[in-house]
């Protein structure tokens, strides 16, 4: 009997010790790297279906140009929190983080430059499913995106040009012990007109895509492209377009990091 007692002892012992390196190993991903997260300018919002959306949604573009602005900065916000902690200078209120945004977009410039080739990792996300004209949406099971719609070799994306940013990116890493910076650069709805994906009721293929440049903290850029999804140009509900594409673009983008 004492043995046996011994035995359950030991077993209880190292189940404890191995579900707190288990709990310390989660916690050290989380602490490893911190991001900060840019918004893009709303000037680069670029689309060609706004009336649609419009019309559809019953929202003025105002309204759904900003919601598109804040959720994407949302849901990349999660989806790189899900490894590192992530400071967004967009949804997160702090006073200090306002002067941040301002000092760092005031030494920003944009220019296309020819997109970086990545292999993201891996990235978990849920992607809505909702019918046409409809405000009920299902969500499937969680999505791994194992593979991306691959950025054509002579492809260019919008580049986050910083001024000085070793000398930028040092101070506020010292404030904010931030190691990379993320900067969403542009966002963009364009038509596919030699994609139709009905004939009869002419719809065609719609993409959304969202251009980021990433820097580490001593001002190296170390990734630099887009990040893409699709919807149907019948389909232009402002939330389904939300629901639908940003959990991958977002997926994307996380999954750049290093």
């Amino acid at each position: 009997m004492q043995q046996l007692r011994s035995i359950l002892i030991i077993s209880l012992l190292c189940f404890s010790l191995q579900a707190k390196a288990q709990h310390t190993s989660a916690s050290d991903t989380l602490e490893l790297h911190k991001v900060m997260l840019i918004p893009y300018d709303p000037r680069y919002y670029l689309s060609d279906a706004d009336r649609d959306i419009m019309e559809q949604s019953k929202t003025a573009p105002e309204k759904f140009r900003s919601d598109f602005r804040h959720n994407i900065d949302r849901h990349v916000q999660r989806a790189i929190g899900r490894s590192y902690y992530c400071i967004s200078l967009l949804n997160d209120t702090a006073d200090a983080l306002q002067e941040a945004l301002y000092a760092i977009m005031g030494r920003t410039g944009y220019r296309y430059e020819k997109a970086i080739p990545l292999t993201p990792k891996p990235v978990e996300f849920e992607k809505s499913s909702s019918k046409n004209n409809s405000n009920t949406k299902t969500h499937e099971d969680s999505k791994t995106a194992t593979s991306y719609i691959p950025v054509k070799h002579d492809a260019v994306y919008m580049h986050a040009v910083v001024s000085k940013p070793a000398e930028l990116f040092e101070k506020i890493s010292s404030e904010y012990d931030v190691d990379y910076f993320v900067f969403l650069t542009q966002f963009d709805i364009k038509t596919n007109y030699n994609s139709c994906m009905d004939i009869a009721r002419k719809i065609y293929r719609r993409e959304v895509m969202v251009h980021f440049s990433i820097y580490d903290k001593t001002g190296k850029v170390i990734a630099g492209s887009y990040a893409t999804s699709f919807f149907t140009s019948d389909s232009n509900q402002a939330n389904s377009i939300i629901g639908d594409c940003f959990p991958e673009i977002a997926a994307y983008i996380a999954g750049s990091l290093p």
